[in-house]
C-alpha cells in the first residue's frame, strides 16, 4: 500500500517563514550583544588608560614624598650649620669688645649664607608641599574616575549577560519545516493500522531530534549552549504535520516521509541554563513585567559632606573626598565618611532611585 501526498505544507508556511527569514537577518545587523561588547571594550580601554595615568600620578607623589624627606634631612643640617655659623658670629662680637681691629666680614658673610640656605631650603618645602597636595588631589580624582569606570563596567557586564540570555531565548523560539524519512520494521503480531501508527509516531520522534539538532547548530553561542544542554528541556512541539509519501516494503518495512512544523517551547531558565548564568536573567522578565527598561536597576547616587578633604568609602571602595558621584545597584549599601578630627559617618543605606547623601560630619572629643 502506497500512500502519496501533495507537499503543500512548506508552500503554505512559505510566507511565514520569508519574514521569519526577514526578521532574523535584522537581529544579526543589530546585534545588541555585539553592540555592548563593543562598548565594554571601549570601557575597558578607557579603564587601562586610566590605571596608567594612575600609575604615573602615584610614580610622582612617590618622588615627591622622596623629595621632600631629602629637603627635611636638609633643614636639620642646614640649621645646625647655621647655628654654628652664628655662635661664631657671636664670638667674635664678645672679642671686639676688647680688640676693635678684629675683622667680622668673613663671619657675617658666613652666617648670612648659611641663613640664605636655610631660607631656600624653606621655600624648597614649600614649593615640595604645593606640589604632593596638588598631585594627592589629582591622585583621588583618579581614584574616583576609576571606581565610576568600574561601577559602568560592572552594569555594562549585567546588560551584555541579559542580552546574550534575550538573544538565546528568541533563537530558541524559532520554528522550522522539516521533511524526514524513516523506515521501521514491524512485528508480525501487528496489525497494519498499528503498524502505520508506529511508523509515523517513529517519523515524528525522528523530526523531532533532527530540529533539536539543527536548532542547537544555530544558536550564536552553540558551542557553550551544546555543553551545558544535559537537563535542559527544549519541549519541541510538532505543529503540523503531513503525509507525503509512505507505504509498506518486504520484510514487515514500512518507510515514511513526512513534512512537519516544529517550534520549540523551552522551560523558563532554558537560555540562562545553556550560557550558564544565573537563572535570575531569565525569572526577572516574569516577575518584573511592569519593569521594562533593565537600567532601571541602576541608579545615580551623590554623596555629600559639610567638611572638605574627607574620604568617602561605599562597599570597601574608597572614592576620594566629597562630592562623589557614582552609579550603584538598587539595594543596600555600606556607606563610609571620614575626616581626621571628626567622628566617621558609617551608614547602611537603602537606594531604589536617583538620590543624594548629605552628611554631616561631628568633631571628635
Amino acid at each position: 500500500m502506497i500512500i502519496r501526498g501533495i507537499p503543500a505544507l512548506l508552500l503554505a508556511l512559505s510566507p511565514f517563514w520569508v519574514s521569519t527569514s526577514i526578521f532574523a537577518e535584522e537581529n544579526v545587523q543589530g546585534d545588541p550583544v555585539s553592540e555592548i561588547e563593543n562598548r565594554l571594550e571601549n570601557k575597558q580601554t578607557e579603564m587601562n588608560s586610566m590605571a596608567k595615568e594612575f600609575d604615573s600620578e602615584a610614580d610622582r607623589l612617590q618622588e615627591l614624598q622622596n623629595e621632600k624627606n631629602k629637603l627635611k634631612r636638609s633643614e636639620e643640617e642646614l640649621n645646625a650649620k647655621r647655628n654654628r655659623t652664628k655662635s661664631a658670629l657671636d664670638k667674635q662680637y664678645n672679642r671686639l669688645l676688647h680688640d676693635p681691629d678684629i675683622d667680622l666680614v668673613s663671619f657675617q658673610k658666613a652666617y648670612q649664607d648659611a641663613w640664605s640656605e636655610v631660607k631656600g631650603n624653606q621655600s624648597a618645602l614649600l614649593e615640595n608641599q604645593q606640589a604632593i597636595t596638588e598631585s594627592e588631589m589629582r591622585l583621588s580624582q583618579v581614584k574616583q574616575k576609576q571606581a565610576r569606570l568600574t561601577s559602568e563596567l560592572s552594569y555594562m557586564k549585567e546588560q551584555k549577560i541579559e542580552a546574550r540570555v534575550k538573544r538565546l531565548a528568541a533563537e530558541l523560539r524559532e520554528s522550522d519545516v522539516l521533511e524526514t524519512s524513516y523506515k521501521t520494521t514491524c512485528s508480525s503480531t501487528m496489525t497494519l493500522g498499528e503498524c502505520t501508527s508506529q511508523g509515523h509516531y517513529l517519523t515524528k520522534q525522528k523530526a523531532v531530534k533532527t530540529f533539536k539538532a539543527k536548532l542547537m547548530d544555530r544558536l550564536t553561542e552553540s558551542n557553550i549552549a551544546k555543553q551545558n544542554s544535559k537537563g535542559v528541556q527544549l519541549n519541541v512541539h510538532v505543529q503540523e504535520s503531513q503525509i507525503i509519501n509512505s507505504g509498506f516494503e518486504g520484510n514487515n518495512s514500512y518507510f515514511t516521509t513526512m513534512q512537519s512544523q516544529l517550534q520549540a517551547r523551552p522551560e523558563a531558565s532554558a537560555a540562562c541554563k545553556l550560557l550558564n548564568v544565573s537563572t535570575r536573567y531569565c525569572l526577572k522578565g516574569t516577575q518584573e513585567k511592569q519593569v521594562k527598561k533593565s537600567d532601571k536597576n541602576w541608579v545615580n547616587v551623590t554623596v555629600r559632606s559639610d567638611q572638605y578633604d574627607d574620604s568617602v568609602v561605599i562597599n570597601g571602595i574608597n572614592y576620594g573626598s566629597t562630592p562623589v558621584e557614582v552609579v550603584l545597584p538598587r539595594g543596600q549599601h555600606q556607606v563610609t565618611v571620614s575626616k581626621n578630627g571628626f567622628e566617621t559617618y558609617n551608614r547602611v543605606i537603602r537606594v531604589t532611585n536617583n538620590d543624594t547623601v548629605w552628611v554631616k560630619l561631628r568633631p571628635s572629643g
